[in-house]
């Protein structure tokens, strides 16, 4: 009862926002992406049998304890604008300072493996104590850089965070489940402040090949809600979002982007690698984020979907918005025919997506969406509108039916002036 009582008296607030994407370093930089309803791939020259993915540009700055990580230089920047915006966090103690973070499958390479491993082994294949003395003293890094949680410990490690934190591996829905994990600790006071949010590298040969095999990236150019979608791009990227409670906010002067109201989850405990047919589950992490933002589906705008353009994944997520908000004409889109799929890290990109649509007063357009499948009775925007929403439901889905749903609200609406 405590923790519901804080969440109405004492909302959790967005106060920061910094992202990497295809589309660029930097939030403002994504606002006018979206707005212009960009396509942000680049050609990939590889063998596989794709056409484009979602990279960042070459400008994406390292960390000297992580030099050749490319997703941690993702991360710190985005971190690190994050704090920016959000005024700085010096002002808490650290031990009330929270970190939560989503990250995906290692991004190593077979190279980087061998150089990694080998100058442990003598000729003869056997564990060389001196060699890896030698190789540790020039390569701190060897040993972290198969640690999930490496960029979480770093960041807490630059930022002085030493209160709660936590690293989510949770496939697509990691980054949105670390950003309800800030949320609850928020909640219940375990914390006064928390970083949250996702990275992500997989466009290298051996992080795509295994969706290759899956035939989930298209050949040629993603195209959600499409009869002709055969799916996603793949890209990378890193969403950092600063929460903290409202009165904190207000106490010392900073902007409000947002309102993060709810978080909802479930799992399928159907397939390894593909949705429930129906959306059973995606239906339930939708319903559970509005019961826990305390808003009804009426209330809601626009759903920010998961929407990666595979056959299956698009048909079970509009199943589990009509089980939702009924036969309502509720606009949906998504924003990876722009972006790409950024896996581990998409549900924080399209959360701080969500929070500039509420900031701008639009609804970001669908890149690469042509025709609407016959089957699904959704109004899918197709290009960016000048809608002013108020509350923004933001799905993530992963592997192995991982299903997290968040709810946004503007610092206005009516549900929050009223707490």
């Amino acid at each position: 009862m405590h923790v519901r009582m804080m969440q109405h008296s004492d909302p959790i607030v967005v106060t920061g926002i910094g992202v990497a994407s295809a589309a660029g370093m930097g939030a403002d930089v994504l606002l006018h992406a979206l707005q212009q309803d960009r396509f942000c791939g680049r050609p990939w020259a590889g063998a596989l049998p794709i056409q484009h993915v979602g990279s960042c540009d070459d400008a994406v700055p390292t960390h000297p304890e992580f030099p050749d990580d490319r997703k941690a230089g993702l991360a710190f920047a985005a971190a690190r604008e994050s704090v920016a915006c959000a005024g700085g966090w010096e002002h808490v103690a650290p031990h009330r300072r929270a970190v939560f973070l989503g990250t995906g499958l290692s991004s190593v390479t077979p190279v980087e493996l061998e150089t990694d491993l080998y100058p442990h082994l003598d000729d003869g294949g056997r564990f060389d104590r001196v060699a890896m003395a030698q190789d540790l003293s020039m390569n701190r890094c060897a040993p972290r850089r198969h640690m999930p949680a490496r960029v979480t410990a770093g960041l807490c490690a630059e930022l002085g965070a030493t209160g709660p934190s936590g690293t989510s591996f949770s496939a697509c829905a990691a980054a949105s489940q670390a950003i309800g994990e800030g949320l609850h600790a928020l909640r219940r006071g375990d914390a006064d402040i928390a970083l949250v949010g996702g990275h992500d590298s997989m466009i290298h040969p051996l992080g795509m090949l295994s969706f290759v095999v899956l035939g989930a990236l298209s050949p040629t150019r993603c195209r959600p809600f499409d009869p002709t979608r055969d799916g996603f791009m793949i890209g990378e990227g890193a969403g950092m979002l600063v929460l903290e409670r409202a009165s904190a906010a207000k106490a010392r002067g900073v902007s409000v982007l947002g309102v993060l109201a709810g978080v909802g989850t479930s799992v399928d405990a159907w397939n390894a690698t593909a949705p429930h047919p129906k959306g059973v589950g995606a239906a339930l992490a939708m319903s559970r984020a509005l019961v826990n933002a305390r808003v009804t589906p009426a209330d809601v705008d626009y759903v920010n979907c998961h929407g990666t353009g595979t056959p299956l994944g698009d048909r079970a997520e509009c199943s589990a918005i009509r089980q939702v908000f009924g036969d309502r004409s509720l606009p949906i889109s998504t924003i990876k025919g722009a972006l790409g799929h950024t896996i581990a890290a998409a549900g924080a990109v399209e959360a701080i997506a969500s929070v500039l649509a509420l900031q701008h007063g639009f609804l970001p357009g669908t890149v690469g969406h042509g025709d609407l499948d016959a089957e699904f009775d959704v109004d899918v925007v197709r290009r960016s509108r000048p809608i002013q929403p108020n509350v923004i439901v933001s799905n993530s889905f992963g592997f192995g039916g991982q299903n997290c749903s968040l709810v946004f609200s503007s610092a206005d609406h009516a549900h929050l002036r009223s707490a």
